[in-house]
């Protein structure tokens, strides 16, 4: 039998080409492109049927991002085009999808679901190409979606989601690039992050603590003079050239190089900061540092321990994004479901039976803190209780 490469190992030489085709074939999971689509769909159904209940079946809940989207594109004049409006549509990915959606809040909450099932069999094809044990593959996908955040933020927290798919898919082609050398992740990677930022503010966070985490990457071309410039230069520049773009047309049109976002990075700023201590002293605060103790326990387990500072830098600027109010009121669950995928995208190939049982043992855990976690939330109880619960 020929062998052929894995992602983890560097291909060069006249048959370089030849092995790409043949593993492009390998990359895709299921490997027929009908089942694939097919089992998107199955991992969607569950997601759907939450968001016909909750906005057919029953009164949707108020307060919530996607009530906030909604409200704010009924608001926009979609007759002007100057600089103003377009500072009104930001973030415009999101805005613009809410914009053309039809059916309201349940147009997007059915979307969000389609969306979160391209999402998990995305999650579970990078397990498969990562070579998880199938255990971990399976217990971690449940980890990761059967809880009240991930159905919760995917059918009312829109703009919230679609950030953080973006930023999960792009931190796995972070590790592909600076680790392995695989430079089309590193633009694939590159865009990831420019779309989550446009998709929505709290992405310009992520992508900021990205950035920050490289120097704890090790390097495939580590001891080469501007290695870690140059990475850092390739993940971060599509979303400078966009920033950078508006924050231009705001300074030149409007004299505010942030435009509205201003407003939105004072207004109960203070009070955010002021009420952090208090968060931290209740069982809430430190049901939120719970997902990141599993994902550091993951990092321990696996021996990569350079994803211990990478983690907390993410959770830093999560809670930064809380207090300058770039995540949004009503928003529950970024912090487990960016820990979660965290840990997935360091998990290297399985080791042996004693690795691959502990990182069983932590994903069960990451499991139990989602749930008793969300039900110790008021925005989700309010909202299983408009389910039914």
């Amino acid at each position: 039998m020929v062998s052929l490469p894995t992602l983890t190992e560097p291909m060069a030489g006249p048959r370089h080409a030849r092995h790409a085709r043949l593993r492009s074939r390998l990359d895709y999971f299921p490997r027929s492109r009908l089942n694939r689509w097919m089992l998107r769909l199955l991992l969607a159904l569950p997601l759907l049927a939450t968001a016909i209940v909750t906005h057919v079946l029953s009164a949707p809940l108020e307060g919530t991002p996607n009530a906030a989207l909604m409200a704010r594109v009924a608001e926009i004049d979609w007759t002007r085009a100057d600089v103003a409006w377009l500072g009104q549509i930001s973030p415009p990915i999101s805005t613009l999808i809410a914009a053309v959606v039809p059916g309201g809040r349940l147009g997007l909450a059915i979307l969000g679901a389609l969306v979160g099932g391209i999402f998990l069999q995305k999650v579970i094809e990078i397990a498969v190409q990562r070579h998880f044990h199938r255990s971990t593959t399976v217990i971690l996908t449940i980890a990761l979606a059967a809880n009240p955040f991930f159905f919760y933020t995917a059918t009312e927290n829109f703009a919230g989601f679609l950030g953080l798919i973006f930023f999960g898919l792009g931190v796995s082609d972070v590790v592909r690039f600076a680790s392995w050398g695989n430079t089309q992740s590193g633009f694939r990677a590159g865009i990831l992050f420019m779309l989550a930022t446009l998709s929505d503010p709290s992405g310009l966070l992520y992508v900021a603590t990205a950035v920050a985490a490289v120097p704890f990457i090790s390097l495939s071309r580590r001891g080469q003079p501007g290695a870690r410039a140059s990475t850092v230069l390739v993940l971060v520049y599509p979303t400078l050239a966009a920033v950078f773009a508006i924050i231009t047309l705001n300074l030149l049109f409007l004299g505010n190089p942030l435009g509205q976002m201003g407003e939105l990075l004072t207004e109960g700023a203070a009070e955010r900061w002021q009420s952090l201590p208090a968060l931290f002293s209740s069982l809430n605060g430190w049901l939120l540092l719970a997902p990141v103790v599993s994902a550091w326990l993951v990092a321990i387990i696996v021996g990569r321990w350079k994803a211990i500072p990478v983690s907390a830098l993410v959770f830093v600027a999560i809670m930064a994004g809380y207090v300058v109010g770039l995540i949004p009121p009503g928003s529950a669950g970024n912090t487990f479901i960016l820990m979660t995928l965290l840990a997935m995208a360091f998990i290297p190939s399985a080791k042996n039976r004693w690795t691959t049982a502990l990182l069983d043992v932590v994903a069960v855990g990451q499991l139990v803190i989602a749930w008793v976690a969300a039900l110790n939330r008021s925005i989700i109880v309010e909202w299983l209780n408009s389910l039914g619960f």
